[in-house]
Order: structure tokens, then sequence, then C-alpha cells
């Protein structure tokens, strides 16, 4: 009988962590096309585009784990899970809270920083909205 209690709890246990992962997995890739499609980070992305095409890498995983491509009016935005030749920002920091965000990407220069500052909205449930985006030099 005790052993039929403990394989109960040991399932209840995975089962939650497989959905506690499954959660935040579709709540970064929800943020994430949120993010690339506002109509701020498209002005601020579309400065750095090489022919209406931009290349972002997140080799550290921060919002995807796998190959993603957002079209933003006529901006291609491509992000990479691996590093490769020819991408333009880096993504080198994710934080996400309740109702705020910050993500930081450096260009391939070395020189530049974008920080983007996203908020959820009061007014529209689950909607993140870029209030501010700041330009800094890294060196």
């Amino acid at each position: 009988m005790k052993t039929i209690y403990r394989c109960m709890y040991v399932a209840l246990f995975i089962g939650t962590l497989c959905f506690s992962q499954n959660k935040q997995d579709s709540n970064k890739q929800n943020f994430a096309e949120q993010f690339f499609m506002d109509i701020n980070v498209y002005h601020k992305l579309k400065q750095y585009s090489a022919k209406n095409k931009i290349l972002i890498v997140d080799p550290n995983k921060y919002l995807t784990n796998k190959e993603l491509t957002y079209n933003n009016k006529d901006l291609e935005i491509q992000i990479l899970p691996e590093m490769k030749a020819g991408f333009i920002f880096l993504i080198k920091k994710v934080i996400i809270n309740d109702n705020l965000a910050f993500v930081g990407m450096w260009k391939n220069d070395s020189v530049t920083a974008l920080c983007f500052y996203p908020v959820l909205s009061e007014f529209t449930p689950n909607k993140w909205i870029v209030e501010e985006i700041t330009t800094r030099s890294i060196k």
C-alpha cells in the first residue's frame, strides 16, 4: 500500500513539474512574440536592419530554445538559439517579472547596447507594451 502511495506521489510530482515547465515556455514564447511585434521595437530594429532583415542570436536561450521568425510589417526578425556569423544583435539579458520586463541586446560591434523596458498593460490583459527604449555604450 505504501508503494502505491509513493508511486502516486512521484507521478503527481513529475506531472506538476512538466506542467510548470510547459507553462513557462508558453509564457516566454508569448512574451517574445509580443515583444518583437511591438511597433516601438520594430522602429528601433529597422534602423539596424540590412535589406529589411535582422538576425538576433539568443545563445543563453533567454527567450527561445528554437529558431523563431517574426514578420513585423516589412521587417523580418529572425531569432536563433545558437551563435551564427552575420548576426546583428546578441540577446545579453532578459528579466521578466509579473508586470515589468527588461531586454538587453548587444550589437555585433561590441559598442552599442539596446535596452528595452516592456510593461504589462493595465487595460489589456496579458498584453506587453514596450514603453521605453534606450541606446547605451557598453565600452
